[in-house]
């Protein structure tokens, strides 16, 4: 059993909902990433560590800016990779998943000993990557112990869900809404019943929801029917603006989770 797998295990025994927040690696530094990993890890079920990309076409203007910052300082696909080494060798034990994109993943393939070269990596999402052309990924990713999470959306039609159900691994990744990442102002009214119909295609596979929560109701309305919502262009929102400002960036980051957090 995946070490992702495991923690929804738990979860399930103790009847708690996981809580999935998403950083850009390397924004606003790479040892500010490997601090805000650390603080996380209090609260966190999953990490989602994004790999800058010059070219994010599933993510918004919040995540857009933090990926540009990252690669204008020199963040490499292999320098992530570093990061959660180091954080492995610390004994850092929460769940981290890549969310990346198929050329800079390519990139650490190709670099280093394929899907080998992932150690201390639990599951890689890749946005542009869809499952009916992901059998040699899915079975490397098998083979290394890696999860493949993978994206359902509401337009993905009921004949579909089945394929990205059994494609998927660790946890799917519900989009609660259409178009990019980012903060909205609400969650689509018939959030619900799109989450309802996507557990019925993932059977025991847990579903967690990403895009747009940026509230503590919010993420309370996604955990009334999901196993765990994801975070990201919120949080990433007050680590620019603190970095900004020259605030403490982890103390910030906390505060803002402790209070979006609503288990």
């Amino acid at each position: 059993m995946s070490r992702i797998a495991k923690r929804f295990a738990a979860n399930e025994g103790q009847g708690r909902k996981a809580f999935v927040p998403y950083l850009t690696a390397g924004d606003p530094d790479l040892p500010t990433t490997a601090a805000l990993c650390r603080m996380l890890a209090e609260r966190a079920d999953v990490i989602e560590l994004g790999v800058p990309f010059t070219d994010p076409i599933a993510d918004g203007p919040t995540n857009q800016r933090a990926s540009q910052r990252a690669l204008d300082a020199g963040v490499t696909p292999d320098h992530v990779l570093a990061l959660v080494q180091q954080l492995r060798a610390e004994g850092f034990q929460t769940p981290i998943v890549l969310f990346t994109y198929w050329n800079p993943l390519r990139r650490l393939l190709e670099v280093g000993d394929g899907y080998g070269a992932l150690a201390g990596v639990d599951g890689i999402l890749v946005t542009d990557l869809p499952p009916e052309q992901a059998d040699d990924h899915v079975r490397a990713c098998g083979a290394a112990g890696i999860d493949t999470i993978f994206l359902a959306a509401p337009t993905s039609p009921d004949d579909r869900l089945p394929l990205i159900a059994r494609a998927t691994s660790g946890f799917l990744y519900y989009v609660s809404s259409k178009g990019v990442t980012g903060a909205r102002q609400d969650l689509a009214a018939d959030l619900e019943a799109q989450v309802v119909r996507v557990k019925a295609a993932a059977g025991a596979l847990p579903v967690c929801v990403g895009f747009g929560i940026s509230t503590r109701a919010m993420a309370a309305r996604v955990i009334a029917v999901a196993d765990g919502f994801v975070v990201g262009s919120a949080l990433g929102a007050v680590i620019e603006q603190a970095a900004a400002d020259g605030e403490d960036v982890v103390a910030a980051a906390r505060a803002f989770v402790e209070g979006i957090d609503p288990r």
